[in-house]
């Protein structure tokens, strides 16, 4: 979704309330995309094992491994 189609009619009726989910939502997706990628790219195990338990978030979110 492009945000700029979203900022544009609502500059032209000075109708801002909501307009903050269609900005803040394709930045949380790209996010989120980018951390997945991460997750099954960058990593030596196959992602039947990584995903057996939650396990493997807690050396992600860290940074630690």
């Amino acid at each position: 979704m492009n945000p700029v189609r979203s900022l544009g009619p609502a500059f032209v009726h000075s109708e801002y309330r909501g307009i903050w989910i269609y900005i803040l939502a394709p930045v949380l997706g790209a996010v989120g995309g980018a951390w997945v990628y991460n997750i099954i790219r960058y990593t030596e195990k196959p992602l039947r094992e990584i995903t057996k338990s939650a396990s493997f978030l807690k050396g992600r979110v860290g940074g630690t491994k």
